[in-house]
């Protein structure tokens, strides 16, 4: 239909696209994914007079897709005028529900009050250190400033963690050395805006050590630098053992056989226990620390399912499995049990 020579179908389109979406969000907030066997998942929604549909699929994803399709093809069937007095009072109570629809201008003021307070840091950095930050924020393709923020807030983070069961002068020894690498290089200073939260705690840990912030931010920038080259190194060798090629891998780090247990640890679902992350560290040729960092980023940054159910909901862990908890899990043999648990020790 070419609606530019037909203004009765652009007057029904434009009503349907002024309505179709209030109702068909109103729909999808109360649909309902349930899994009763293995290879069932069935997904169901409701409208007013034709009830309630459901669609049966081997997989969520695919009982979702049909849903979205099913909804979408009943919405259209009829022209919005035609729809009944039902349907439009749920699309109007969608539409109704508060800061639902806003001006772009509302929208961006309420953005704008809403972002976190941030706190703005002088650090002097080497010339060197700068160009290479900025070359990473270009190749990323984000500002010098979110990098800048994102690289203190790393660095800090991993010292401050660290911090609690290494040496204080140690890693302040650490941290100094690699920003000496950028060395020699003319300084600049750089206006760095960080999250309050950490600003503060930056701020007080730079005056606990006797070092100015400017200094202490370097560092930290220059640490979370060097992270990043490290997480980088860790991801692509650990890919390399994804799949059944993590079979190979689970006899040189002591677990035999039990490749679950160490697909879990490589996602940063179970913690490495010593043993197991010494080897690791030796067969991958990186540090324990690394290993760590890797692991702990692997599990915050895992997909999560967002969908409702009522029954059969897939379970996903909210904390990291303990070593003892994951082994006791599989209900192995006493002997084997024990020795695995000894990795530990």
């Amino acid at each position: 239909m070419n609606l530019a020579h037909d203004p009765m179908g652009a007057a029904e389109a434009r009503a349907m696209l002024d309505q179709i979406p209030e109702l068909y969000f109103a729909v999808l907030k109360n649909t309902h994914v349930e899994q009763p066997t293995e290879a069932e998942v069935r997904c169901s929604f409701e409208l007013p007079v034709l009830g309630k549909r459901t669609k049966i699929a081997p997989t969520v994803r695919e009982a979702i897709r049909a849903v979205l399709l099913e909804l979408a093809n009943v919405l259209t069937e009829m022209p919005a005028h035609e729809w009944p007095e039902s349907w439009r009072r749920l699309a109007l109570s969608t539409s109704a529900a508060p800061g639902l629809k806003r001006s772009r201008e509302h929208d961006k003021t309420e953005r704008f009050q809403a972002k976190a307070r941030q706190f703005t840091i002088g650090v002097t950095m080497p010339v060197n250190l700068k160009l290479s930050l900025q070359g990473i924020a270009d190749q990323q393709q984000t500002s010098f400033a979110e990098a800048a923020r994102r690289f203190v807030g790393a660095g800090f983070e991993d010292f401050d963690e660290r911090s609690f069961s290494e040496g204080s002068e140690a890693l302040l020894s650490l941290l100094s050395s690699e920003v000496g690498k950028w060395q020699p290089s003319e300084g600049e200073q750089v206006m760095v805006r960080l999250d309050q939260y950490v600003a503060v705690r930056l701020r007080s840990a730079a005056k606990e050590y006797s070092r100015s912030a400017s200094e202490f931010g370097a560092m930290c920038l220059a640490h979370g630098l060097v992270l990043q080259t490290q997480l980088f190194d860790v991801e692509q060798k650990v890919a390399a053992y994804r799949g059944a090629a993590v079979r190979r891998l689970a006899p040189k780090v002591g677990l035999g056989t039990h490749v679950a247990l160490l697909s879990g640890i490589l996602a940063g679902t179970i913690v490495a226990p010593k043993r197991v992350l010494g080897h690791l560290s030796d067969v991958l040729e990186a540090s324990e620390t690394a290993l760590t960092s890797f692991f702990k980023l692997s599990f915050e940054s895992r997909a999560v399912p967002a969908f409702k159910a009522e029954n059969g909901k897939p379970q996903v862990a909210r904390s990291v499995t303990s070593w003892e908890e994951a082994v006791r899990s599989l209900n192995l043999p006493a002997d084997e049990a024990r020795r695995l648990l000894q990795l530990n020790e």
